[in-house]
């Protein structure tokens, strides 16, 4: 038999957390070995199960879900946490990306939405929420005043023609090298976590002309 992957959840609502383990349960490929409910007793049962996901609410008493995946993720890096949460108000989502969680998913999802996310984090892929990032970034941006280059933009709007790395290069007479530096210059300016978040960023925000226009 496969060896079950092991998940640890962590919020003070006993409804919420009953749920949760008890869907989970129905998943064979799944176990959840235990429930905290404040940030300290996290740390002690993350040590004592050593899990491979942890379900992260952030704000929870004695120790919140922020300060409890810090020092989770200094001790196990290779622990994978989920920030579960009902707000994706600007300090959470951003207390959530600081302190080193893996994803960050709103408590509305469904079940299989939740199934879907573990097993893309276990084969490590990020799962952040779509709108919340949105927001986070969007704030970011108005209180930083970050702006792209002219090339920068350049290399955006092909970016979101779908060309590669080595096709923009060669439109633009660069290095490869260089285009994958400019591109990741881009994606920390706007806390996009893929190509296809920063075409879909860019389109949202006006930042590139369109066939439309």
């Amino acid at each position: 038999m496969e060896k079950k992957i092991k998940v640890l959840i962590a919020d003070d609502h006993k409804l919420l957390t009953s749920g949760l383990k008890m869907e989970i349960g129905l998943w064979e490929e799944f176990e959840v070995v235990g429930i905290a409910s404040n940030g300290s007793d996290t740390i002690t049962l993350c040590e004592e199960h050593k899990p491979d996901i942890i379900l992260m609410d952030m704000q929870m008493p004695v120790m919140s879900g922020a300060e409890a995946a810090a020092a989770i993720k200094k001790e196990h890096p290779d622990v994978r946490i989920i920030a579960l949460t009902t707000f994706d108000d600007y300090e959470t989502v951003s207390s959530a990306i600081k302190c080193g969680c893996d994803g960050f998913l709103l408590k509305i999802i469904s079940p299989e939405q939740l199934r879907t996310s573990l097993h893309a984090i276990m084969n490590g892929v990020g799962v952040f929420d779509d709108e919340a990032m949105s927001k986070l970034r969007q704030i970011e941006l108005s209180r930083s005043g970050t702006e792209f280059s002219e090339r920068e933009t350049e290399v955006l709007e092909y970016i979101c023609k779908g060309l590669s790395n080595k096709e923009i290069a060669e439109k633009l007479s660069l290095h490869t090298g260089t285009v994958k530096n400019l591109v990741s210059i881009m994606l920390n300016k706007t806390f996009c976590i893929s190509r296809t978040a920063l075409a879909r960023y860019a389109i949202d925000n006006g930042l590139v002309k369109t066939e439309k226009e």
